[in-house]
């Protein structure tokens, strides 16, 4: 019995201490990558939340706390990230975003597509970007909606962030991406024309850039879109 409690607490201070030792900037990357590939165990996973919900964790050790649940295997694990992307910490929820889209389960695009409406704007790239790995053609509605969403704009001016919905249409990449990409074709912000393009060249397999001006290209994907 003593010996089952020593262990248990031998295995609980690694834990802590790989977590520090993973946020530690001052560490050796590939020390640091060790570390954070030890907390991917099952039995990790208790401890990692209460270091995640302690609020005198430092702010670089929750971050790593959440984000090893990615990677983590156990259904708890998937459990506590979705019930982080509803802290009121917003790095925690972009976190837990950055770890559900590493985890490939589109089982939770539907929550992770809600977080486009997040009053974050980082959490709403955060939100993007974890769609765009999830690639679940499903969520390209919700992209659409966040790109022509009016809380997107400041001023009139397109902000960073449409960029971000844009690319991960392309990234989900199929040809139901295709009514999507091609409307921002004719979007003011050339950054969003930009990853627009990028993304019909996926989809197609081929780019239109050799010879061609940006005007050019962005012409020649209109026509390549129109009817498909």
């Amino acid at each position: 019995m003593i010996l089952t409690l020593l262990c248990a607490g031998v295995g609980l201070a690694g834990i802590v201490e790989d977590v520090e030792f993973a946020a530690d900037a001052n560490k050796p990357i590939e020390l640091r990558q060790s570390a954070f590939g030890r907390l991917h165990d099952e039995a990790a996973v208790e401890k990692l939340v209460s270091i995640a919900k302690d609020k005198d964790t430092l702010p670089a050790r929750r971050w790593v706390a959440v984000r090893a649940l990615g990677l983590n295997t156990a259904p708890t694990a998937l459990s506590a990230l979705l019930d982080f992307l509803g802290s009121e910490n917003a790095p925690t929820r972009i976190a837990a975003l950055a770890a559900l889209g590493e985890r490939k389960d589109r089982s939770v695009s539907g929550r992770v597509a809600a977080r486009l409406e997040d009053k974050a704007l980082l959490v709403r790239q955060a939100a993007a970007d974890a769609l765009g790995l999830l690639g679940d053609t499903r969520t390209l509605p919700d992209l659409g909606r966040a790109l022509a969403d009016a809380s997107n704009t400041y001023r009139g001016t397109s902000m960073w962030v449409r960029r971000h919905y844009v690319e991960a249409m392309g990234r989900i990449g199929t040809t139901e991406a295709i009514r999507y990409l091609a409307p921002a074709l004719d979007d003011a912000d050339p950054d969003v024309v930009g990853a627009a393009i990028a993304g019909l060249e996926k989809v197609a397999g081929f780019s239109y850039r050799e010879g061609r001006t940006d005007a050019e290209q962005t012409e020649a994907w209109r026509r390549w879109s129109k009817g498909r």
